[in-house]
Protein backbone atom coordinates (compact mmCIF):
# COMPACT_ATOMS: atom_id res chain seq x y z
CA UNK A 1 0.00 0.00 0.00
CA UNK A 2 1.49 3.45 -0.63
CA UNK A 3 0.28 6.68 0.28
CA UNK A 4 -1.95 6.65 -2.99
CA UNK A 5 -3.72 4.31 -1.70
CA UNK A 6 -5.97 6.54 0.73
CA UNK A 7 -6.46 9.76 2.48
CA UNK A 8 -5.40 8.23 5.45
CA UNK A 9 -1.16 7.93 4.55
CA UNK A 10 -1.23 10.98 2.19
CA UNK A 11 1.80 12.93 2.58
CA UNK A 12 1.04 16.54 3.89
CA UNK A 13 2.64 19.43 2.73
CA UNK A 14 2.45 21.41 6.06
CA UNK A 15 4.47 21.02 8.77
CA UNK A 16 3.82 21.02 12.91
CA UNK A 17 5.86 22.07 16.22
CA UNK A 18 5.48 19.55 18.64
CA UNK A 19 6.75 19.78 22.26
CA UNK A 20 8.01 16.97 24.23
CA UNK A 21 7.03 18.33 27.63
CA UNK A 22 3.57 17.68 27.32
CA UNK A 23 0.43 15.19 25.85
CA UNK A 24 -0.95 16.36 22.52
CA UNK A 25 -3.86 16.24 21.08
CA UNK A 26 -4.49 14.19 17.98
CA UNK A 27 -3.31 15.87 14.57
CA UNK A 28 -7.17 16.39 12.60
CA UNK A 29 -5.04 14.67 9.43
CA UNK A 30 -4.89 10.91 9.81
CA UNK A 31 -1.29 9.31 9.92
CA UNK A 32 0.87 6.77 11.71
CA UNK A 33 2.94 7.43 14.76
CA UNK A 34 5.26 4.40 15.62
CA UNK A 35 6.28 4.41 19.11
CA UNK A 36 9.35 2.49 20.01
CA UNK A 37 10.26 1.95 24.28
CA UNK A 38 14.00 1.68 24.33
CA UNK A 39 16.43 0.48 27.78
CA UNK A 40 19.71 -0.63 26.71
CA UNK A 41 19.02 -1.26 22.99
CA UNK A 42 22.42 0.49 21.79
CA UNK A 43 22.87 -2.66 19.62
CA UNK A 44 20.03 -2.71 17.99
CA UNK A 45 18.44 0.49 17.61
CA UNK A 46 20.06 1.74 14.41
CA UNK A 47 18.75 -1.51 13.15
CA UNK A 48 15.20 -1.39 13.76
CA UNK A 49 14.87 2.63 12.84
CA UNK A 50 16.12 1.91 9.73
CA UNK A 51 13.93 -1.04 8.72
CA UNK A 52 10.96 1.07 9.98
CA UNK A 53 11.66 4.12 7.84
CA UNK A 54 12.36 1.76 4.88
CA UNK A 55 9.41 -0.32 5.38
CA UNK A 56 7.36 2.83 5.99
CA UNK A 57 8.90 5.11 2.59
CA UNK A 58 5.28 6.78 1.01
CA UNK A 59 3.73 6.66 4.21
CA UNK A 60 2.98 9.85 6.53
CA UNK A 61 4.24 9.16 10.23
CA UNK A 62 6.70 10.16 12.67
CA UNK A 63 8.53 8.17 15.17
CA UNK A 64 9.17 8.44 18.58
CA UNK A 65 11.81 6.55 20.97
CA UNK A 66 10.91 6.68 24.48
CA UNK A 67 14.25 5.84 26.16
CA UNK A 68 14.61 5.16 29.83
CA UNK A 69 18.23 6.85 30.39
CA UNK A 70 19.82 3.80 28.86
CA UNK A 71 23.18 3.79 30.30
CA UNK A 72 24.36 2.27 27.24
CA UNK A 73 23.14 5.79 25.71
CA UNK A 74 20.60 4.36 23.07
CA UNK A 75 18.99 7.92 23.36
CA UNK A 76 22.61 9.55 22.76
CA UNK A 77 22.74 7.08 19.74
CA UNK A 78 19.61 7.76 18.08
CA UNK A 79 19.75 11.74 18.45
CA UNK A 80 23.77 11.13 16.73
CA UNK A 81 21.83 9.29 13.97
CA UNK A 82 18.51 10.61 12.77
CA UNK A 83 18.83 14.24 14.28
CA UNK A 84 18.33 15.83 10.74
CA UNK A 85 15.04 13.32 9.79
CA UNK A 86 12.38 15.75 11.71
CA UNK A 87 10.47 12.49 11.30
CA UNK A 88 12.33 10.57 14.26
CA UNK A 89 12.12 12.01 17.94
CA UNK A 90 13.93 10.59 20.88
CA UNK A 91 12.54 11.17 24.05
CA UNK A 92 15.14 11.08 27.56
CA UNK A 93 13.10 10.10 30.47
CA UNK A 94 15.43 10.94 33.38
CA UNK A 95 13.15 9.68 36.37
CA UNK A 96 10.96 7.39 34.93
CA UNK A 97 11.08 3.72 33.86
CA UNK A 98 8.87 0.95 32.14
CA UNK A 99 7.66 -0.12 29.65
CA UNK A 100 4.18 0.12 30.13
CA UNK A 101 4.85 4.04 31.18
CA UNK A 102 7.04 4.18 28.15
CA UNK A 103 4.20 3.65 25.67
CA UNK A 104 1.81 5.41 27.40
CA UNK A 105 4.40 8.36 27.58
CA UNK A 106 4.88 7.68 23.73
CA UNK A 107 1.25 7.69 22.67
CA UNK A 108 0.17 11.05 24.94
CA UNK A 109 2.98 13.04 23.04
CA UNK A 110 2.30 11.45 19.00
CA UNK A 111 0.97 13.42 16.75
CA UNK A 112 -1.45 10.87 14.83
CA UNK A 113 -4.49 9.55 15.20
CA UNK A 114 -3.39 5.68 15.42
CA UNK A 115 -0.25 4.69 17.27
CA UNK A 116 2.22 1.71 16.43
CA UNK A 117 4.07 -0.26 19.21
CA UNK A 118 6.92 -1.60 18.26
CA UNK A 119 9.91 -3.37 20.41
CA UNK A 120 13.28 -2.40 19.41
CA UNK A 121 14.75 -5.91 19.69
CA UNK A 122 13.62 -6.70 16.33
CA UNK A 123 11.48 -9.56 17.64
CA UNK A 124 8.49 -7.62 16.14
CA UNK A 125 9.59 -7.48 12.19
CA UNK A 126 9.27 -3.67 10.79
CA UNK A 127 8.52 -5.10 8.15
CA UNK A 128 4.78 -6.80 9.01
CA UNK A 129 3.12 -3.15 9.64
CA UNK A 130 2.04 -2.50 6.51
CA UNK A 131 -0.11 -5.67 6.83
CA UNK A 132 -1.31 -4.27 10.06
CA UNK A 133 -2.22 -0.84 8.24
CA UNK A 134 -4.13 -2.39 6.24
CA UNK A 135 -7.34 -2.83 8.77
CA UNK A 136 -6.45 0.42 10.47
CA UNK A 137 -8.08 1.83 6.94
CA UNK A 138 -11.23 -0.21 7.86
CA UNK A 139 -11.22 1.92 11.22
CA UNK A 140 -10.44 -0.58 13.27
CA UNK A 141 -9.63 0.18 17.05
CA UNK A 142 -6.62 -2.43 17.47
CA UNK A 143 -4.56 -4.21 15.21
CA UNK A 144 -2.51 -7.07 16.72
CA UNK A 145 0.60 -8.61 15.30
CA UNK A 146 -0.39 -12.10 16.97
CA UNK A 147 2.27 -15.00 17.17
CA UNK A 148 -0.94 -17.45 18.10
CA UNK A 149 -3.30 -16.63 15.37
CA UNK A 150 -3.37 -18.70 12.26
CA UNK A 151 0.02 -19.18 10.23
CA UNK A 152 1.67 -17.13 13.24
CA UNK A 153 4.57 -18.55 14.63
CA UNK A 154 7.53 -17.69 17.01
CA UNK A 155 11.07 -18.67 15.76
CA UNK A 156 13.93 -19.34 17.83
CA UNK A 157 12.39 -19.84 21.42
CA UNK A 158 13.71 -23.02 23.20
CA UNK A 159 10.29 -25.36 24.55
CA UNK A 160 10.58 -24.02 27.89
CA UNK A 161 10.15 -20.50 27.09
CA UNK A 162 7.30 -21.12 24.68
CA UNK A 163 5.61 -23.29 27.66
CA UNK A 164 5.94 -20.42 29.55
CA UNK A 165 4.71 -18.06 27.16
CA UNK A 166 1.56 -20.37 26.46
CA UNK A 167 1.14 -20.21 30.10
CA UNK A 168 0.41 -16.88 30.45
CA UNK A 169 -1.81 -16.04 27.72
CA UNK A 170 -3.90 -18.94 29.25
CA UNK A 171 -3.77 -17.38 33.11
CA UNK A 172 -4.87 -14.49 31.04
CA UNK A 173 -7.76 -15.45 29.13
CA UNK A 174 -8.92 -17.52 32.64
CA UNK A 175 -8.99 -14.28 35.03
CA UNK A 176 -9.58 -11.75 32.12
CA UNK A 177 -12.89 -12.57 30.07
CA UNK A 178 -12.31 -9.61 27.65
CA UNK A 179 -9.25 -11.48 26.27
CA UNK A 180 -10.89 -14.64 25.53
CA UNK A 181 -11.53 -14.12 21.70
CA UNK A 182 -7.98 -12.81 21.33
CA UNK A 183 -5.13 -15.48 20.76
CA UNK A 184 -2.33 -13.40 21.20
CA UNK A 185 -3.67 -10.77 24.57
CA UNK A 186 0.27 -10.56 25.28
CA UNK A 187 2.03 -9.40 22.12
CA UNK A 188 3.68 -6.38 22.08
CA UNK A 189 3.50 -5.53 18.50
CA UNK A 190 -0.13 -3.76 18.00
CA UNK A 191 -1.66 -0.80 16.35
CA UNK A 192 -4.10 1.69 18.53
CA UNK A 193 -6.69 3.96 18.16
CA UNK A 194 -5.56 6.39 20.47
CA UNK A 195 -8.87 7.73 21.09
CA UNK A 196 -9.33 4.36 22.84
CA UNK A 197 -6.84 6.10 25.47
CA UNK A 198 -8.24 8.94 28.01
CA UNK A 199 -5.56 8.65 30.37
CA UNK A 200 -7.65 7.61 33.07
CA UNK A 201 -8.53 4.83 32.10
CA UNK A 202 -5.17 2.96 31.53
CA UNK A 203 -2.75 2.32 34.08
CA UNK A 204 0.64 3.66 32.55
CA UNK A 205 2.72 1.27 34.90
CA UNK A 206 1.27 -2.09 33.51
CA UNK A 207 3.54 -4.12 32.56
CA UNK A 208 1.39 -5.43 29.23
CA UNK A 209 -0.32 -2.55 27.89
CA UNK A 210 -2.19 -4.36 25.47
CA UNK A 211 -4.20 -5.91 28.13
CA UNK A 212 -4.68 -2.69 29.82
CA UNK A 213 -6.50 -1.57 26.16
CA UNK A 214 -8.46 -5.01 26.30
CA UNK A 215 -9.80 -4.74 29.83
CA UNK A 216 -10.14 -1.16 30.24
CA UNK A 217 -10.85 0.65 27.17
CA UNK A 218 -13.52 -2.32 25.67
CA UNK A 219 -12.39 -1.40 21.90
CA UNK A 220 -15.32 -1.95 19.57
CA UNK A 221 -12.75 -3.94 16.49
CA UNK A 222 -10.15 -5.98 17.01
CA UNK A 223 -8.45 -7.71 13.92
CA UNK A 224 -5.26 -10.13 14.56
CA UNK A 225 -2.47 -10.67 11.80
CA UNK A 226 -0.50 -13.49 12.26
CA UNK A 227 3.50 -13.06 11.95
CA UNK A 228 6.57 -14.35 12.52
CA UNK A 229 7.94 -13.63 16.33
CA UNK A 230 11.96 -13.95 15.84
CA UNK A 231 14.02 -13.91 18.72
CA UNK A 232 16.46 -11.55 19.93
CA UNK A 233 19.72 -11.19 18.01
CA UNK A 234 21.84 -8.64 19.89
CA UNK A 235 21.51 -7.42 23.40
CA UNK A 236 19.86 -8.99 26.43
CA UNK A 237 16.45 -10.01 27.23
CA UNK A 238 14.89 -8.07 29.95
CA UNK A 239 12.91 -11.15 30.94
CA UNK A 240 13.49 -12.14 34.48
CA UNK A 241 11.70 -13.78 37.71
CA UNK A 242 10.56 -10.46 38.61
CA UNK A 243 9.07 -9.83 35.12
CA UNK A 244 7.20 -12.61 35.73
CA UNK A 245 5.59 -11.88 39.22
CA UNK A 246 4.63 -8.14 37.37
CA UNK A 247 2.77 -9.88 34.85
CA UNK A 248 0.92 -11.94 37.95
CA UNK A 249 0.49 -8.65 39.76
CA UNK A 250 -0.86 -7.05 36.41
CA UNK A 251 -3.15 -9.75 35.44
CA UNK A 252 -4.69 -9.53 39.46
CA UNK A 253 -5.09 -5.94 39.37
CA UNK A 254 -6.58 -5.64 36.14
CA UNK A 255 -9.37 -8.49 37.09
CA UNK A 256 -10.22 -6.38 40.12
CA UNK A 257 -10.31 -3.50 38.01
CA UNK A 258 -12.19 -5.38 35.48
CA UNK A 259 -16.54 -5.10 35.12
CA UNK A 260 -18.27 -8.28 35.41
Amino acid sequence: MSSADGALWKTRSESSSISDSAPLEPDIGRGLSVIVPTYNEAENVEHVISRIRNVLQGYEYELIVVDDDSPDSTWRIVDLLYGDDDRVRVIRRIDERGLGSAIAFGIARSRFEHCAIIDADLQHPPEVLPRLLVHVEDDVDLVIGSRYAEFGRITGWTTARKLVSKGAVAIAKALLPQTRSIADPLSGFFVINRSLLDGERVDPTGYKFLLEALVRCEPESVREVPYAFEDRKRGESKLSPREYLAFLEHVFSLRRAGKP
